[in-house]
């Protein structure tokens, strides 16, 4: 079978680039070229409408097109093809996702849906999946780098904002995937407006579901058995209206997982069937953006956002009972933002947030009085209620021609955690169609009372801190030709991690990490080909010096995208991932090393034929047996086996 998919790629490859180069007058459906990107609104950095070259933080845009083209099915798969992007895949309850070297439980990247943020209210962390729907994205904004000055606690590695398709677009869509695994993707999305593109509605929604990957017997190290079942069932629903100035939306997602990889149940007590892990988040918003003159603008939103492990979990089975858990949590919040734009590069921003949250400093369990009966209801945990205000003012200040200064500070006054003030301040300098830039920046995580609680406890937690440096250039090399190159150091302190005690386990200020690193970031796009390719050098060590476990020095990753015959695209993308070492000592290997590992994937797409398109993915082609490190009881985790997709999809404009 390997040799039959080398060869079927190597002729593949040959006769695309064949096609490629001689169809140079070949439709062009990439919806950015690279000069079209670098001047590209983004409205992440700083809460206004900013074009990329102003902003003094490294960004980079994943459009719906590069979604698409590669055949991304997760968040995280979409972002570990950026610099700078390592990963913990448990294959599991959640997928982790470092930025710039800092192992974390996904509680030091903000991310948000159309400016709304989706970290679990109660934990901070985010959760990586199959429950975005990646088919009603337009695009997704990454800033590196700490923001704390614009979203506070949480944005300390960066912030990922997903931005979803327009409602004033006119456009029916489907979408039906199958695959090995038990693999199927099911979603849809609507949208229509009127003449005037005054008023417009979307409606999407997905259902998605997969086993991921064989995990029994050697494939699992022998941690579970041949009845495990490993799922992932995800739900998603998005709804959104525009009427001129306002716009009101709804977010909704709901994952279901198997708990079986949390714990080895081979010689166990643990059953490695019947488990799952429910959780669902709805965000809800009401917006109004008004232009009240050339140079004075308005941002306010009003939301809503519940973040909820459902009552009917089973988190875990035992030989005597199964298991129930629920854990509640919702947040209210209305914030306001000013922006003032007077000369060229010259702004002032200021915001105002207000949010109330009801919070379960600890969860709730449920028993049965059988492993082959589902537990009662779990009763709701006692409730916490914490007042959040936070103000912030940054500003943009011309010094010469083509150079810049951005300035900014922060104050958040919590009922729960320390009053901290953070800045940040940066330089911009053009020079051609080349950029420089520098910054500085400052960042938090308050701890959450899920911290403060969790294990034994500890209520003396203080909030982590980052200080951060970083310098960037972005090259013009040509026309089509775009070279990024980075250079960072971080410096993260009172690390909140888990430390062993003796009635159990409680979270603690531990030490501190420091980043130092390099990204280089070229791409090149044209009408028939486009091409990119990175590399990332990141050395993390702790206050004594000793390197941080989960983080490899090296890692990068190239795609290579070609059209022929009007409607063919072939997409060829690889991800290298350096040695890591492993938390603690592997008994499979009887080593704490994690192997490097070279992944390739590819699609066929035979794309907008009467607005019919099919696309075949391959992920991981040659079968790579792999891993990833752990946090949990399993001393490691395979990752998947080679995937196959076929995707059958039609699209229709109004």
């Amino acid at each position: 079978m390997k040799r039959y998919v080398l060869n079927l790629l190597q002729f593949s490859f040959l006769f695309i680039a064949n096609q490629a180069f001689s169809q140079i007058d070949t439709i062009n459906i990439y919806d950015l070229d690279l000069n079209q990107l670098s001047k590209l609104k983004i409205t992440s950095a700083s809460k206004i409408t900013q074009n990329l070259n102003e902003i003094p933080s490294s960004i980079y845009v994943i459009t719906a097109a590069m979604i698409k083209e590669r055949g991304y099915t997760t968040i995280e798969e979409a972002l570990s093809e950026l610099p700078g992007f390592q990963q913990r895949n448990t294959l599991g309850v959640n997928n982790y996702v470092f930025q710039r070297g800092i192992p974390n439980q996904n509680n030091l990247t903000l991310v948000l849906i159309d400016g709304v943020q989706v970290n679990e209210i109660n934990t901070g962390d985010f959760y990586g999946g199959g429950q975005y729907n990646l088919s009603n994205v337009d695009r997704i904004e990454v800033i590196y780098g700490p923001s704390s000055v614009a979203y506070g606690t949480n944005a300390v590695t960066g912030i990922v904002n997903i931005i979803t398709k327009s409602a004033f677009d006119k456009r029916v869509e489907l979408n039906s995937t199958v695959g090995n695994f038990n693999t199927s993707v099911n979603d849809f999305s609507f949208c229509t407006s009127n003449k005037e593109k005054t008023f417009g509605i979307l409606a999407s929604g997905m259902i998605k579901k997969s086993d991921k990957a064989v995990l029994t017997g050697r494939a699992g190290d022998y941690n579970w058995t041949d009845l495990m079942d490993n799922f992932e069932d995800d739900y998603a629903f998005d709804v959104k209206a525009q009427l001129k100035d306002f716009s009101v939306g709804t977010n909704y997602q709901y994952k279901k997982v198997s708990t079986a990889t949390n714990t080895p149940s081979v010689g166990s007590i643990f059953r490695d069937y019947g488990t799952s892990w429910n959780i669902r988040f709805i965000n809800n918003y009401l917006k109004y953006n008004k232009k009240f003159s050339k140079n004075f603008n308005l941002s306010s939103i009003l939301y809503n956002r519940n973040a909820t492990v459902m009552d009917n979990t089973i988190y875990s089975i035992v030989d005597t009972a199964q298991i129930g858990y629920y854990r509640p949590s919702n947040l209210s919040g209305f914030e306001n933002v000013f922006s003032y734009t007077g000369l060229p590069f010259f702004s002032i921003t200021a915001g105002l947030t207000l949010e109330l949250q009801k919070l379960s400093p600890k969860n709730s369990f449920s028993f049965s009085d059988s492993p082959e009966l589902a537990p009662p209801d779990p009763a709701k945990p006692a409730m916490l209620n914490n007042s959040r205000a936070s103000a912030f003012v940054e500003t943009q200040i011309p010094i010469i021609d083509k150079l810049f200064l951005s300035w900014g500070v922060r104050y958040d006054k919590s009922s729960l955690y320390e009053q901290p003030l953070t800045t940040r301040a940066g330089l911009n300098y053009h020079f051609g169609k080349h950029i420089m830039r520098y910054s500085y920046a400052e960042a938090f995580r308050a701890p959450y009372p899920w911290d403060y609680s969790d294990g034994v406890g500890n209520p003396s937690l203080l909030p982590e801190k980052m200080k951060s440096l970083e310098a960037s250039f972005t090259f013009s090399i040509a026309e089509n030709y775009k070279l990024d190159f980075v250079t960072y150091k971080n410096n993260l302190t009172n690390v909140i991690t888990k430390k062993i005690v003796y009635e159990g386990y409680q979270w603690t200020n531990r030490g501190q990490v420091n980043t130092n690193g390099v990204e280089v970031y070229l791409r090149h796009s044209s009408s028939f080909l486009k091409t990119s390719l990175n590399y990332t050098f990141n050395q993390s060590f702790d206050e004594s010096g000793a390197f941080v476990p989960e983080i490899s020095k090296h890692s990068g990753n190239a795609s290579v995208t070609f059209l022929f015959y009007n409607y063919f695209m072939f997409n060829v993308r690889a991800n290298y991932i350096g040695k890591r070492e492993n938390p603690v000592l592997i008994s499979f290997t009887d080593s704490k090393i994690i192997d490097p590992c070279l992944l390739f994937h590819s699609q066929l797409s035979f794309v907008n034929y009467k607005g019919f398109s099919l696309r075949f993915t391959i992920k991981n082609i040659l079968n790579k047996e792999y891993y990833h490190t752990s946090n949990r009881t399993p001393e490691r985790y395979r990752q998947p086996q080679r995937t196959f997709l076929f995707t059958v999809s039609y699209a229709l404009d109004n």
